[in-house]
């Protein structure tokens, strides 16, 4: 007696990308790629020094894996896929993923954010023309944005304005300085900008320590 077999379920549709996201995951773990740890999908583990900003929501990435796998993730997928992707370090192939999550959230300046920085670490660190118009748009909204300040100061030394950088990377150290990834962010940053502008390294502490 012949048994039939049934279609597979629509639901499937998105665990096959989650599937081959997962594999990504661990290929990529398995030929520990070096990468650039992104600021979106990193939650602070230190309080700002700070009573007029707050510390931004992070984007889900691999923790955000499973309800991508069960069908569940509504309109979330595409920021689930693209963030994991950039967590991971495979910042390139994000880009298009956080397109999509932006084009089906536009007022998520998480997204906005993520985007900009995705755009950024695929293109070696600049700040794009592309880039800089989502930075833009988050700023726009909230000028107190972490991510998006960070990224401009990198914009601002680029375009020949090592001072304005620097100013703005001294005051985001005195906000996140006690968070290690930010920490560490800032102090490979602001050199660059400090060298510039005749301001020596001891200079340099004192100036980000002052008002902590």
């Amino acid at each position: 007696m012949a048994v039939s077999k049934q279609c597979p379920s629509i639901r499937l549709t998105w665990r096959k990308p989650a599937l081959l996201l997962v594999s990504s995951v661990v290929i990529a773990g398995g030929f520990a790629i070096i990468h650039v740890s992104p600021l979106t999908t990193h939650a602070l583990q230190a309080p700002l020094n700070s009573t007029v900003t707050v510390a931004p929501p992070p984007l889900g990435g691999i923790t955000a894996l499973p309800k991508l796998l069960r069908g569940d993730s509504g309109q979330r997928r595409w920021a689930i896929f693209g963030g994991s992707l950039l967590q991971v370090g495979l910042s390139t192939l994000s880009v298009p993923a956080l397109e999509r999550a932006v084009a089906a959230d536009p007022m998520n300046l998480t997204l906005h954010s993520a985007l900009g920085e995705a755009l950024v670490l695929s293109n070696d660190g600049e700040v794009t023309r592309d880039a800089k118009r989502q930075f833009d748009t988050v700023l726009a909204v909230d000028p107190n944005d972490l991510v998006a300040r960070f990224y401009m100061a990198h914009w601002s030394l680029q375009n020949s304005q090592p001072k304005l950088a620097l100013v703005k990377w001294v005051g985001l150290m005195r906000t996140v300085g006690n968070d290690s990834l930010w920490y560490d962010k800032l102090w490979r940053a602001m050199p660059k900008a400090a060298a510039r502008v005749g301001v020596s390294p001891l200079a340099l502490r004192a100036l980000c320590v002052a008002g902590m």
